[in-house]
């Protein structure tokens, strides 16, 4: 009875504890969704600065959606903080890269940057794997590939099953097709999903930042970036973080002056 007892009062414990846990989840859902409400109706009536700390708040409880950031981007436009509105585009971009409006949006947003970077272009074969890789996001791309797996078992089953030498050998050319493009799915939803979770890329939130031969003041600036402009973040020592910009040139700039995008 002791142990029956003590068996008891833990499943009961786990019960409260899993009941707290949930009211709490729910109260949290319904503190982020007014906050939500209150931030799209400062929008709306003009007060964009007000929309920008009520998203910001939303973002600083931990809570992460592509539209949270693209509203958040679209108020920092409103209000003219264009480097910010550049960041949260990107973010948007990252967590759903298939949005035309947050495309469009960006590229509109970066109209305003004053960097004209040309990029230094890459590979015929790697400009169209990203294209293709871009078509969904890791998680579509691991639904794919766990489809293409299932046929190619499938077919797999058929050949062995199967007595005709025509059917047998469809059966074996279609396993492997479908296990080669199960291997493809894997590689670009990997590449997908390492995307989102790099942070080696960053956005200048400075309007001027000067960027150095080296990770110390007194050393020769090399050129000026503006707000808006994207980096490749190399390397970091103290506060100073290596970068290279689209054309390939590359020095150090205060962390300051830059913000992730993560």
């Amino acid at each position: 009875m002791q142990i029956y007892d003590i068996t008891k009062r833990l499943v009961a414990l786990v019960v409260a504890v899993v009941t707290l846990a949930g009211v709490a989840h729910a109260a949290d859902n319904t503190q982020a969704n007014e906050q939500w409400a209150r931030a799209n109706t400062l929008y709306t009536a003009g007060d964009y600065n007000g929309a920008v700390a009520t998203y910001d708040s939303i973002v600083n409880e931990g809570l992460v959606s592509a539209r949270l950031y693209y509203n958040l981007a679209n108020a920092y436009f409103k209000s003219g903080k264009i480097g910010e509105a550049i960041l949260y585009y990107h973010k948007a971009a990252k967590l759903d890269p298939n949005d035309d409006d947050v495309a469009y949006n960006l590229a509109y947003a970066q109209s305003f940057t004053k960097d004209k970077i040309e990029s230094v272009p890459g590979s015929a074969i790697g400009r169209i794997a990203d294209s293709v890789g871009n078509l969904m996001s890791s998680n579509a791309w691991a639904v794919v590939s766990l489809v293409l797996l299932g046929l190619s078992l499938v077919l797999v089953i058929l050949y062995i099953v199967l007595t005709g030498r025509s059917a047998r050998k469809v059966s074996f050319v279609g396993a492997v097709v479908c296990l080669v493009l199960m291997v493809a799915a894997v590689a670009f939803g990997g590449a997908e999903r390492r995307d989102v979770l790099s942070a080696d890329e960053a956005i200048v939130l400075s309007s001027a930042a000067a960027v150095k031969a080296s990770p110390e003041r007194t050393s020769k600036d090399l050129f000026i970036l503006h707000e808006g402009t994207k980096v490749e973040v190399l390397d970091s020592f103290g506060t100073w973080r290596e970068i290279r910009i689209a054309d390939g040139n590359k020095g150090w700039i205060q962390q300051s002056a830059i913000a992730l995008i993560d």
